[in-house]
Order: structure tokens, then C-alpha cells, then sequence
């Protein structure tokens, strides 16, 4: 079943990340350093032939690419994600407002950051300087307060110039944090105590990203997406979707990533979770790609894959290789996980329905996991047809004790039919 084309017309292009997106109207808005490229999505839309009169799906949507690549294209599409704050991202770059009630509330907003405000976070985990984040914080407690005022300004506010602003409230605040994402975890920036973030600092980058976001939304008015905000491994949600032509997604990959983590100070910032439990809770409604959270076991009898068999069994036996002691469980989990969703995705697909799903190779106990192939697999015993597996690019893996002699893991799209 090695239907793998390292030939693929999209190979080495650019389309299986986001960098072209910092420069693009409303992407622009909040860099989303996980998706992928709006030109995978043109060609896909292009490739399956849709018109205004199809439906387009993304079960993973995060930041919204597809769903606001769709609206730009004037085709209609939905969206599910379970993360609050990037569900909130997808949907607010979607929006439309006029100019004169932005400029309005934009100007109210920014004289209260300039009051600025206690906030509930201060002295909480490390987000501010404290006994117990003596040595690092997030961020410095005048650049919060400003924040804080801004957004108790426009709390109550349900308009969509307030979830304009908000979005640029928090963007403004991350680019004045002291640490940035990196991989799988929050990394305090080279000499971040002298760079100095200060309230002047984040209003300036609050106006400057209001300008920006004003710019987008005169450009032109575009359609609006549906997103829905749950875990899209439960079917019975699915009701509230409508049978597409075509899905076009990125799950999480499997590499022990906690997304959830890695969205945390944005959460907190954006009140769409005020404790460590609702963070917990969040984790346990995510797909068990990672091992920070008490998730359900899989079942080893759901294993129908004959190379998922195989490579869980090399890995299993080689414990001391593991960094973790619940990665063979967790890699179970993840394929038992994918199965339910091409299951759910099957039964509300139209005949000759496409699926377009981005992924990444993983290595743990020195074995490559062919995830790509793993999952066309598991595909074809949920109702799909494997059309193709087009190699995207090679990415170099920094090599580690745990696995010394793989150096290069392959993004690839994974391409399925609905007969």
C-alpha cells in the first residue's frame, strides 16, 4: 500500500507552513506558527473543482487558514476546533466591521490601556514577577495592567469591533512577552530582561497592529465561515456540520506536543479559562498526541493495521530508549483517535468527497513512525479510498540519545476519496 510520490507537484514549495502568512491580509493579524499555507488550499480547491456552490471542512481548524481562505474564495465553509482561543483567532479574522465604530472603540480601548489595570493574573504561575517566578516571568507587570485595562473595556462589548480589538489587544501583549513559542514549549527570549517591555511599548504595538487590522477590513467584505468549538473526535457533534466536497486539515502531529500548553498565556489573556483545571479539562478534550495529561488507555485490540502493529511492537520493546514511559500507549492512542475521525468525517462526506489531510513522520526509540502511511491505512478501513501520499518536504530532526540515528522526519499530504 506504499502509494508514497516523492515527486509530488506541491514538493518543496512552501505550502506545509505559515511563513508566507505574516504578510497576508488578516492572516497577518496573529501569526499562527503551526498552520500550514493558504496556497495549499487554493490548489486543493482548485484541484477538486469547487464552486460557490460546495462545502469545505476542517476538523482541525486552528487559525482558521482554510476557513478564511474559503471565505475568500467566496465558497462556504465550517470549521471545528476545541481550543477557545484559536477558535476565537479563526473566527475573528473572518469578521467584517465598519470603519467608524473600530475607530471609535479602538480609541475608548486605547485610553483605558493607557489607565491600565490590576489584573487577576498578576502574582499567578509566571506571568508576572512573584516569590514564586523570582528568576523568570512572562511579562512585566506594566505591560499587563495595560493589557487589562484594555480588555475590561471591552469585556462586555459583543460587537464585532470588540472582537477586533481583542484579538489585537492579545497580539500586542504576546509581542511584549518575554518568552516566544519554540517548538513544543514557551523559550524566554536571549537577554529578554534588557529588552524592557514596558506599557509604551505594548501600546505601540497595540496601535500599530490596529492599523494593520483596520487596513485588512477595508479592503473588501468577506463571506463568513461557521466554526464550532468542540472536540472533533465526538461524532455526535457532528449534526451540527453539513456534508462537505472537501476537507482540508492538519491534526496535531504526533510529537508528544501539548498544544494546549503552548496556548496557555493566550487563554489565560483572553479569559476563555480562569484556572489550571479548566486547563487540565482542555488537554483531556484534545487528541492524546502528547503525554501531559491522564488520558484514556487505548484498546490494543482496536489495532487493525498491520504496520502500526509492527512499529508499536519495536518500540514497546525498547523502554529504555523512551522519554517518556507512556509513548507506545500514547501512540495507540493517537491512531485510535484518527480512526474515530475518519470514521466521523466519512459519514458526513458527499459522494466523491476529497480529503486533504497534512501530517509529519515522528521518530521515538530510534524507530521511524510512518505516520503518513500509518494513517492512509487506517483510512481505507473507515470508509475512504487512498488516492496518494504527496511528500511535501524532508525536515531535519535534531538527533537525540533517544533516537541517534534518525536525522530527517517527511511532511507529507495524505490525499483520500469518497467513493
Amino acid at each position: 500500500m506504499n502509494r508514497i510520490n516523492t515527486n509530488f507537484i506541491h514538493k518543496n514549495t512552501g505550502v506545509s507552513n505559515a511563513v508566507d502568512t505574516k504578510n497576508l491580509p488578516r492572516h497577518r493579524w496573529y501569526y499562527y506558527k503551526e498552520g500550514f499555507s493558504p496556497n495549499l488550499v487554493e490548489s486543493a480547491i482548485d484541484e477538486c473543482c469547487l464552486n460557490e456552490d460546495s462545502l469545505i471542512l476542517d476538523p482541525f481548524n486552528g487559525s482558521g487558514t482554510v476557513t478564511l481562505t474559503a471565505a475568500k474564495r467566496n465558497i462556504k465553509s465550517q470549521g471545528i476546533e476545541v481550543n477557545p482561543f484559536t477558535s476565537f483567532l479563526a473566527k475573528t479574522k473572518a469578521l467584517n466591521a465598519k470603519q467608524s465604530q473600530f475607530n471609535l472603540l479602538f480609541e475608548r480601548t486605547l485610553n483605558s490601556c493607557f489607565k491600565g489595570s490590576l489584573s487577576s493574573l498578576e502574582n499567578y504561575s509566571t506571568f508576572t514577577e512573584s516569590k514564586k517566578s523570582s528568576k523568570k516571568w512572562l511579562f512585566n507587570t506594566d505591560v499587563l495592567r495595560a493589557f487589562n485595562g484594555g480588555m475590561d473595556l471591552i469585556s462586555e462589548d459583543r460587537s464585532n469591533s470588540a472582537k477586533l480589538i481583542k484579538l489585537a489587544l492579545i497580539s500586542a501583549v504576546m509581542e511584549n512577552c518575554n518568552a516566544t513559542k519554540d517548538g513544543k514549549c514557551l523559550r524566554y527570549r536571549k537577554d529578554w530582561e534588557s529588552k524592557t517591555f514596558s506599557k509604551a511599548t505594548f501600546i505601540e504595538s497595540f496601535q500599530k497592529k490596529a492599523t494593520i487590522i483596520k487596513k485588512d477590513l477595508s479592503e473588501h467584505i468577506i463571506k463568513k465561515p461557521q466554526i464550532e468549538t468542540f472536540d472533533t473526535r465526538l461524532s455526535e457533534k457532528y449534526s451540527l456540520i453539513e456534508n462537505f466536497d472537501l476537507c482540508i486539515t492538519s491534526p496535531p502531529y504526533l510529537n508528544t506536543f501539548d498544544y494546549t500548553d503552548i496556548y496557555r498565556p493566550e487563554l489565560f489573556l483572553g479569559r476563555f479559562i480562569k484556572s489550571s483545571e479548566e486547563l487540565y479539562k482542555l488537554r483531556l478534550r484534545t487528541v492524546r498526541s502528547h503525554v501531559q495529561a491522564n488520558w484514556e488507555k487505548p484498546n490494543l485490540n482496536n489495532i487493525n493495521s498491520i504496520l502500526l502493529k509492527d512499529v508499536y511492537s519495536k518500540i514497546d520493546s525498547k523502554s529504555e530508549l523512551l522519554m517518556h514511559k507512556h509513548i507506545p500507549a500514547m501512540i495507540l492512542a493517537y491512531f485510535e483517535d484518527m480512526g474515530n475521525i475518519f470514521n466521523n468525517l466519512s459519514r458526513n462526506a458527499k459522494q466523491n468527497a476529497n480529503v486533504w489531510m497534512i501530517v509529519s513522520t515522528s521518530a521515538y526509540a530510534n524507530e521511524h513512525i510512518p505516520v503518513d502511511l500509518i494513517l492512509g491505512d487506517i483510512a481505507t478501513k473507515n470508509g475512504w479510498k487512498l488516492k496518494e501520499i504527496g511528500v511535501l518536504r524532508e525536515i531535519n530532526k535534531r538527533m537525540t540519545k533517544y533516537s541517534p540515528d534518525i536525522s530527517k522526519l517527511r511532511e507529507s499530504v495524505i490525499i483520500l476519496s469518497k467513493d
